[in-house]
């Protein structure tokens, strides 16, 4: 059985498309949409565990076409952060979701992220400062 498929996001990030050009998914359907807000069935629990989840997650992974599958890991983490015991194979399944979303610290140390752009005023008081 091979590897599980790498979103496209994070592979970007990781930046494996600059040293492997031919791994480029040309065709791949592109969502530009961001995830959202929780949805209106979620507990209020639920939905603060969501932003506090979308906080977390690392820049332009988490996208609308996500919901479904973010909407499961957000409620496996309530659960969790209720204090409720998880069974063996529900912890393994909130590792393995937070993984597809790099939001586990070996994921997390994989990406690469731009650093945010300074306004010319930041720049020029750090001018002023040195």
């Amino acid at each position: 059985m091979g590897r599980t498929r790498v979103p496209t996001a994070i592979t970007e990030a990781k930046g494996g498309f600059l040293t492997h050009k031919n791994r480029l998914r040309p065709n791949e359907p592109v969502d530009v949409r961001e995830i959202g807000n929780p949805p209106t069935y979620m507990s209020k629990e639920e939905k603060k565990v969501w932003r506090d989840l979308v906080k977390q997650a690392c820049p332009g992974v988490l996208k609308l076409s996500d919901r479904l599958l973010f909407a499961v890991l957000v409620k496996m983490a309530t659960r969790f952060h209720a204090g409720e015991k998880l069974l063996c194979a529900e912890t393994a399944m909130l590792i393995t979701l937070s993984s597809k979303f790099a939001m586990n610290p070996a994921d997390r140390s994989k990406v690469s992220v731009d650093k945010p752009k300074q306004s010319g005023l930041a720049l020029f008081l750090q001018k002023k400062t040195a």
